[in-house]
């Protein structure tokens, strides 16, 4: 089952999901038929309402097996062939799948399945073969001649369902892909305009990795002489041939036919792109063709534009096929490519524009989201300006707890095997870790910054009472010893200056023990009990009584570990609640909506002890859980705290085990993080116990 944290991943509309899909599962080896077939039947990506999953025991299935449109075959890899007439119909938009060892030549198969099957491997798997039924089903259901009118009515369903695509990446593909189906490309590119001459992409700290932000800009004319602009290679399909996609950026210049079309605006259609037309400031780069193998005859390069007729980027689309279905050779492009038409060029230019302004809304949606993370890192920075020693903290657990959401979306065989975290769940839970601590913002500064058990005032006022103490004791002293001679009692004079010493040295040593238990050290059962003899019998002196203890040093002072007394210490909890507080007056979107839930329950425990609400585990978030474990370890292991040094990392891990076992941390967590060393992962600066010194063995 799986975990209330983890939705099913939000696919783009224009896959459409309700998309019926039957599979046939072919294996005359019952157990692993049964294997995958009960792997497909239980993933979640399957609808028991619209799908179905079919058993084929025999090479010789009585009937033969029928791929109509929306159909798949999965085929094991490791039994008898099957004989070519079992498959009566086979639709083009049928898909096949392998599954066993993989195949030498796969060619033929659109996705494979490993053995023994996984449940996120099998989802990737579906979720691909519902992708190519339906756009398959779209490109052929209407054949390769279908009419002006069909082919604007496809047109304009692309055009909605770019409206509805919110990651230029998704975009990109989107934009390609329909694209190649409306006008029978075989092969296409993408490339986004930036300004400046090709400097590589701005990166963010996310899921413990660079998360790329696009520059892409709009060409103004006015620009074109005053400016430099680069053209990133962005996104590029390939039907006949499978060439590696590498992200590049070069000069946009007349002498390229992207970069000609990014500055003049223009459509370039060519019949052959080794025959360019006569005086052509553009030249064709062949590097693909030869590197690949690969043919380009025609080309149609189309400039994709805003509302303001600026270009946003350039789609290039190669080799227009009499047949979409056929698949291209270097020795059949001649004759199975033909150039692209007059009609194509309409429906480019139409497709164009609805790319560009797709592409621009992407980019306000984009520049919005980083308006606000800047917004929100500010915000933080801020808030850590209170409390210099922490400064860092919430980045670090932001990268910790995401870092731990990549791997429990990797974990295949372990406790989070169903789980997946989907794209808006982690920039949700990003946003959760840079702000869990929002709610110190309403902790006075003096307790945010309390770096020892005593604030300064209150040491100093314990040495004043020490120093006045140590006078009292001498002016006594000094009356009694001038009675003792005054009453001819001199023999008893050595007796009261002795004891004068040892009363002093006590006292000295009161003193002594009370400044440094004012530093964050344990108090032991001793120690605390000789806490307690100080206060509970002041200096009696003559008909006076000198309390060297305030009530209040005292209860700060009985903290057995730390620095905060009972009475801080619910203040500082308090910012759990206050950052639920704070951030749920926020008016979040609905993909971010669960941010001051996940914040706000970072201090929960499983065994219900924790705080604001001492909810149990079952009603944390994992996003919660995840943050706590991250929380914590960072705390145990940051070097800039002057309150505690650094703990070194085994004795962390060892904390984190304990913490688990006690119910104060997730224990599967704590296991995620021990076995896949996220440490290690994000090169966190940690102590080892072989390079600690004596100071930082003895931290608790």
């Amino acid at each position: 089952m799986r975990s209330p944290t983890s939705r099913l991943y939000k696919r783009l509309p224009i896959t459409a999901s309700v998309q019926p899909l039957t599979l046939f599962v072919y294996s005359t080896d019952d157990a692993r038929r049964a294997s995958i077939v009960a792997a497909l039947s239980d993933n979640p990506y399957i609808s028991i309402a619209r799908d179905q999953v079919i058993e084929i025991a025999s090479a010789n299935h009585p009937g033969g097996i029928s791929l109509r449109d929306g159909c798949g075959l999965v085929v094991d890899t490791q039994s008898e062939k099957l004989p070519a007439g079992i498959i009566g119909e086979r639709a083009p938009s049928a898909v096949m799948l392998s599954m066993g060892p993989r195949p030498e030549d796969d060619s033929e198969f659109d996705g494979h399945i490993n053995l023994p099957p996984r449940a996120k491997d099998i989802q990737r798997v579906l979720r691909r073969a519902r992708e190519l039924a339906w756009l398959r089903g779209r490109a052929f259901s209407e054949g390769s001649q279908s009419s002006s009118r069909d082919r604007l009515a496809r047109l304009n369903r692309i055009g909605t369902a770019l409206s509805d695509v919110r990651q230029l990446d998704d975009l990109l593909e989107v934009v390609l892909t329909e694209g190649r189906n409306i006008l029978d490309a075989d092969a296409g590119s993408i490339y986004i305009i930036e300004r400046g001459s090709g400097a590589s992409a701005s990166a963010r700290k996310v899921l413990g990795k660079a998360e790329k932000r696009t520059r892409a800009i709009a060409v103004r004319r006015a620009d074109l002489t005053t400016q430099v602009f680069s053209l990133r290679f962005a996104a590029a399909q390939n039907d006949s041939v499978e060439i590696p996609f590498q992200q590049i950026v070069f000069p946009a210049n007349l002498e390229s036919i992207a970069g000609y079309a990014a500055l003049t605006g223009e459509i370039v259609a060519l019949a052959d792109v080794y025959h360019l037309p006569e005086g052509a400031p553009y030249k064709f780069n062949n590097h693909i063709d030869q590197k690949y193998g690969y043919h380009t005859r025609s080309m149609l390069t189309v400039p994709l534009k805003n509302t303001s007729d600026e270009v946003v980027g350039i789609v290039q689309l190669i080799n227009k096929k009499k047949d979409p279905r056929r698949r291209l050779t270097p020795d059949e492009t001649d004759h199975l490519v033909v150039p692209f038409t007059d009609e194509d060029l309409e429906l480019a230019a139409s497709l164009g524009s609805q790319a560009g302004v797709a592409i621009e809304n992407v980019r306000l949606l984009d520049a919005i989201a980083n308006l606000f993370e800047r917004f929100v890192i500010a915000c933080v920075g801020a808030i850590e300006q209170r409390d210099p020693s922490t400064a860092g903290h919430s980045g670090r657990v932001d990268r910790i707890t995401m870092a731990l959401a990549d791997e429990v979306n990797k974990d295949s065989n372990g406790a989070y095997k169903d789980v997946t975290f989907s794209d808006a769940e982690m920039t949700e839970l990003h946003y959760a870790g840079l702000l869990h601590d929002f709610g110190k913002i309403g902790v006075r500064e003096h307790v945010l910054q309390k770096a020892e058990k005593l604030y300064p005032a209150q040491q100093q006022a314990i040495s004043f009472r020490g120093e006045i103490l140590r006078r009292e004791l001498r002016l006594d002293a000094l009356e009694r010893e001038a009675r003792l001679i005054a009453q001819g009692r001199q023999p008893e004079v050595p007796a009261l200056r002795q004891q004068l010493e040892a009363d002093l040295a006590r006292l000295q040593s009161d003193v002594a023990f009370l400044l440094e238990h004012s530093k964050p050290l344990f108090m032991t059962d001793e120690k605390l009990a000789r806490l307690a003899g100080i206060h509970q019998h002041p200096w009696r002196i003559g008909s006076e009584t000198y309390a060297l203890l305030s009530e209040e040093d005292y209860l700060s002072l009985q903290t057995r570990k730390g620095t905060l007394n009972d009475a801080e210490r619910r203040e500082i909890e308090n910012h759990v609640a206050d950052s639920w507080q704070f951030l749920k007056r926020i008016p979040w979107t609905a993909d971010l909506s669960r941010v001051p839930e996940i914040a706000g329950q970072h201090h929960e425990k499983m065994n219900s002890k924790g705080y604001p609400n001492g909810v149990p585990a079952a009603d944390t978030p994992l996003g919660s859980r995840l943050m706590a474990v991250a929380d914590v370890f960072d705390s145990l292991t940051a070097s800039d705290r002057p309150y505690k040094p650094a703990i070194p990392l085994e004795r962390a891990i060892q904390i984190l085990q304990a913490m688990a076992k006690d119910g104060d941390l997730d224990p599967e967590v704590v296991q995620l993080f021990e076995r896949t060393k996220i440490w290690e992962k994000l090169k966190l600066k940690v102590v080892r116990l072989a390079d600690a010194n004596d100071a930082q063995r003895a931290a608790r």
